[in-house]
């Protein structure tokens, strides 16, 4: 903050300057004493609460604009703690969403565009968040690739690393996975030591690891985890002062399970509330931050412990201490609020102005204009149907099979295969089809392998939009449909594409990184609503098919993946073969 808006702001609050806006009226919640203080009225200036005074001093200022609450409640506006904003839609086309659903900043992980396309589409994608009546704070991304044994990305250096984590609008370190961390690598060290130096936060991923496997990833610097699934698994965590952010989103929702938390005693200070993403569908038809906050005050949590986990408690965490609350210095970030069980939003004001009421937006938003080079950024070849082709033994052919567990886990399994012609033959009967990753600058780096459980019997699909490193994945009945979907891909730049006997009857375009379309929400949910149903007509079975899409080469969970260097045991953290002795 610069000194001539504090001292306008001091002044202000000594009446001795009008305030630009006053809200009168109101009932705020207060998240620092528990209550809620009624007939409060709200002075504001340069986009700040200055002060707030009972009823009985109402009327002794002047200002440009007097708002009337008329009774309704102001809350903090919502934060999203944690979640991923770079893939599936443009940043200006999330804004009027997450405002109407009291969302008011955001902090997001970049790990997807920076192991895709470098730190060039990085600055891209932090530029393209600016400017907007919402505020975003991002993560630095860590591991770039998050396995480099196991995978291939262009990733960023270690030098852009520490001067991206040096920016004011980075708050800490992304989602880094303990098995990678607790290996002692020096770039991960480096990384976490530069955060605490810095007094920044490390985000966790620590999913399966308990006891000293726990303690030994606390001791890199880890301060938070989104993925507790249990009580007992958030009960130790905290017991060793690591925050616990309870996940309700589109991936995975653990809030029902945790909500156990608000009967254990426990310091509800380190409980925060997060999505982990919410697609492009979720915020559309259902909400954002508001869905959250509505589900945990159902499940038993009071209003005032729930949007406490909403406001206060991420912004006091992140260090962000203009945010998180309704009080002098704070930013007049409020949400208009007729009923606190319900979280019914009537208006929303950010910095200051209005920007949502009687369910509308009011600004006009002006999309961001990315340039060529972020629109082309899948330079791998042409392929043919021979490309994805997998050379038999000369004895028998057990290979490993990656099968799909549920949306976001696949497990081994072993399989007997055919050879045709000399090459490994799919067997539909069984629900085993070949699947393939290529690497996004060069066809040649290829993994291939097979896999069962996604029910397709005539057709191929295919994404960029791929867990961590964006490279291409292609997965089919027929080598030839793959191609024919690989191909369609590089042709538009990245996106999904169906393909059914060799014709492409299903794309979703996504040209910006070959991760975010550039149109309008409406026509991205209805991509994603055709895509469900075009995936069937190739006989998919899969529940959930636009995320287990995009997870298959996951290598940041268990238990068998497919990436660009080949098949990988990722609880062995090692590239096995295809073949089975």
């Amino acid at each position: 903050m610069d000194y001539t808006t504090l001292r306008k702001l001091l002044r202000t609050a000594k009446r001795e300057i009008n305030p630009d806006v006053i809200i009168r009226g109101g009932r705020v919640v207060n998240v620092f004493t528990n209550r809620i203080d009624e007939n409060a009225s709200i002075l504001i200036k340069d986009g700040y609460i200055a002060s707030i005074e009972d009823g009985a001093g109402q009327a002794s200022n002047k200002a440009s604009r007097i708002i009337d609450a008329d009774g309704l409640y102001l809350c903090p506006g919502f934060i999203d703690s944690h979640t991923h904003l770079d893939s599936m839609l443009p940043f200006y086309e999330l804004v009027p969403h997450a405002i109407r659903g009291g969302t008011t900043t955001v902090v997001s992980e970049c790990a997807i565009v920076a192991q895709s396309c470098g730190i060039s589409a990085l600055h891209s994608f932090i530029d393209s968040t600016k400017g907007y009546p919402m505020r975003c704070f991002f993560l630095a991304p860590g591991l770039t690739p998050t396995f480099p044994t196991l995978e291939r990305a262009k990733g960023i250096s270690l030098r852009d690393f520490s001067n991206v984590l040096k920016r004011d609008d980075f708050v800490g370190i992304g989602e880094a996975y303990w098995t990678r961390l607790i290996e002692g690598d020096d770039r991960v060290l480096k990384q976490a030591a530069l955060a605490i130096s810095l007094r920044k936060t490390l985000e966790g991923h620590s999913a399966g690891a308990r006891g000293n496997k726990l303690i030994q990833y606390i001791t890199t610097g880890i301060t938070s985890c989104h993925e507790s699934t249990t009580l007992e698994e958030a009960l130790e965590k905290l017991r060793h002062g690591i925050y616990v952010m309870l996940r309700e989103g589109w991936v995975r929702k653990e809030l029902k399970e945790l909500s156990a938390l608000k009967d254990a005693n426990v310091d509800e200070r380190r409980l925060i509330l997060a999505s982990d993403v919410f697609d492009p569908v979720m915020l559309a038809e259902e909400g954002y931050m508001d869905v959250i906050v509505r589900t945990a005050i159902a499940l038993g949590f009071s209003p005032m412990q729930a949007l406490k986990m909403a406001t206060i408690n991420p912004a006091d965490y992140y260090g962000l201490r203009r945010l998180g609350a309704i009080a002098p210095l704070r930013y007049a970030d409020i949400l208009f609020i007729d009923d606190l069980a319900k979280i019914s939003i009537k208006r929303v004001m950010v910095n200051g102005e209005m920007v949502y009421t009687d369910g509308r937006f009011l600004p006009k938003i002006k999309p961001y204009h990315y340039t060529a080079a972020m629109k082309k950024t899948i330079r791998t070849g042409k392929l043919g149907e021979d490309d994805f082709r997998i050379k038999a033994r000369a004895s028998e052919n057990r290979v490993r099979v990656i099968e799909i567990v549920n949306p976001t886990i696949t497990k081994e399994s072993v399989a007997t295969l055919r050879a045709v012609s000399g090459y490994l033959e799919k067997d539909l009967a069984a629900d085993i089809v070949p699947v393939a990753v290529i690497n996004r600058d060069d066809k040649k780096k290829m993994g291939k392998g097979f896999m069962r459980g996604t029910g397709i019997k005539q057709g191929a699909m295919a994404t960029t939009v791929s867990w961590d490193t964006g490279n291409p994945l292609v997965v089919g009945s027929s080598e030839k449909d793959m191609a024919v979907a690989a191909n369609r891909l590089v042709d538009i730049q990245g996106g999904v594409v169906v393909v059914k006997n060799g014709k492409v009857i299903y794309e979703f375009p996504m040209s910006v990184y070959g991760l975010i379309p550039d149109y309008g929400m409406k026509e991205i949910t209805t991509k994603i609503n055709a895509f469900e149903e075009k995936v069937k007509e190739i006989g998919s079975v899969v529940d959930q098919p636009f995320l287990t899409l995009q997870t298959i080469p996951f290598t940041g969970l268990p238990y068998l993946r497919i990436t660009d260097r080949g098949i990988a045991d990722i609880k062995t953290k090692r590239l096995v073969s295809l073949f089975v002795d």
